[in-house]
């Protein structure tokens, strides 16, 4: 499949869609609002039309700028849009073999990116994103015969145990509902292993620049969401290569 076919295109422009509603999510869970209702600008509070609204290419034409109060907004919205859009590409390019299945895998994807972006800002994974992961993924398992209890049960076990010795210190409960989730979307323990072990590996590289560049301090707590999407999307898509590193 390449990155010209027709669905692909489709993927990608279905991928800004959804990124476009992401941006309202992002913005309205962490403050408790609700998340039907027009869009305004959050400097004037004019409602923004529907011509202002087309992912990407509307933030292009406007200049970054509001149509009526001529304030910036903000590069995370095309951002957003974007980085959407390609992983859509990512999720039928992997399940070229079924429209549905890389539905459901671009939909798993999008609620990683969401909660990952979220949990960086916050330090928590709304429950409005994670609940319904689980049961995507669980979907999704089950549609392509890739079900398996083992793989949710190992990688959330492992995130439970470390929030029971550490009273919650260490993760949050909102980190052993999205282990659970990766462990289903993984499909196999082998896989949702590697999917852990690439999280904290990226998440201790990071850790490690931002101690010795200053930016983060021995007392800071480092979300986990972000890096555990990090590694799922690893290893969607370098599973097997990762798989003979690991196990041989």
């Amino acid at each position: 499949m390449q990155l010209t076919d027709p669905l692909v295109i489709f993927f990608f422009v279905l991928g800004l869609t959804f990124g476009s509603f992401g941006n309202v999510l992002i913005l309205r869970l962490p403050k408790g609002k609700k998340i039907v209702g027009r869009s305004q600008c959050p400097k004037c509070k004019n409602q923004i039309s529907t011509i202002d609204l087309i992912p990407v290419i509307s933030y292009i034409l406007l200049r970054g700028q509001c149509r009526f109060c001529k304030k910036k907004i903000s590069i995370q919205y095309p951002i957003v849009e974007f980085v959407t859009g390609v992983l859509f590409v990512i999720a039928v390019m992997q399940t070229p073999e079924s429209s549905l299945a890389a539905l459901l895998l671009a939909g798993l994807l999008w609620l990683l990116f969401l909660m990952a972006f979220i949990d960086a800002q916050i330090q928590g994974i709304p429950d409005l994103l994670n609940i319904p992961f689980v049961l995507l993924a669980l979907i999704f398992a089950w549609f392509t015969g890739t079900f398996t209890i083992l793989a949710p049960v190992t990688v959330a076990g492992l995130f439970l145990v470390q929030w029971l010795v550490s009273s919650g210190a260490w993760v949050g409960s909102g980190d052993i509902i999205l282990a659970a989730g990766i462990g289903l979307m993984m499909g196999d323990w082998e896989r949702a292993l590697v999917a852990i072990v690439a999280a904290y590996i990226v998440g201790a590289l990071v850790a490690l620049v931002g101690l010795l560049t200053g930016q983060i301090s021995r007392k800071d707590h480092i979300a986990f969401g972000p890096f555990l999407a990090i590694g799922a999307l690893i290893t969607i898509l370098w599973g097997e290569q990762l798989l003979g590193l690991f196990f041989f």
